[in-house]
């Protein structure tokens, strides 16, 4: 029972795997991304609520969440409309999520990723992505997704400069 979360956690990664094989926007990928969606709610309530909370765990959900993202974008690039701006944007974002993920792991000797508000925002609009896909246009979603992102990771970055410690659970600034 200690491990539960965990396994959940690995569960989300073998699924987000597998929606790599669906149809994007196809009952089967929407199956596939809501037991996704709640994997994710149910591994971070057991970690946090139910005393399962491990250094493992929180590892494996960051990697969880990248596997997931990188999964269902691949999935979605179809129907999404990307522009130069938009591509450029993104690669900006990884370009300052590398550069915080580097200085953390120079500095506390681990991957340093932060589960702050402005993630979860961005984790949250990115689960809603695939709904949002089927009533607003996609430049849309993805300027506000961006928009967000960006916040996010500037946020991300700043904390890992000034911190004198890794607390992968810093809510944001707010805790500075």
């Amino acid at each position: 029972m200690r491990n539960l979360a965990n396994y959940i956690t690995i569960s989300r990664i073998v699924l987000s795997l597998l929606m790599l094989f669906c149809e994007p926007l196809s009952l089967n990928f929407f199956i596939i991304f809501i037991i996704c969606g709640l994997s994710d709610v149910a591994d971070g309530y057991l970690a946090k609520n139910m005393g399962y909370k491990s250094d493992l765990g929180a590892k494996l959900d960051s990697l969880a969440d990248i596997v997931f993202f990188l999964s269902f974008l691949i999935v979605l690039l179809p129907v999404l409309k990307f522009n130069y701006f938009i591509i450029s944007w993104i690669l900006a974002i990884f370009a300052i999520r590398i550069i915080s993920v580097l200085i953390g792991y120079l500095k506390f000797n681990e991957l340093a990723f932060i589960h702050s508000y402005l993630n979860k925002l961005t984790g949250a609009l990115l689960i809603l992505l695939p709904f949002l896909l089927l009533l607003i246009s996609s430049e849309v979603i993805l300027n506000v997704i961006c928009f967000v992102a960006t916040l996010a990771s500037l946020e991300e970055l700043i904390i890992v400069i000034k911190s004198r410690y890794f607390n992968p659970d810093c809510r944001g600034l707010i805790d500075f």
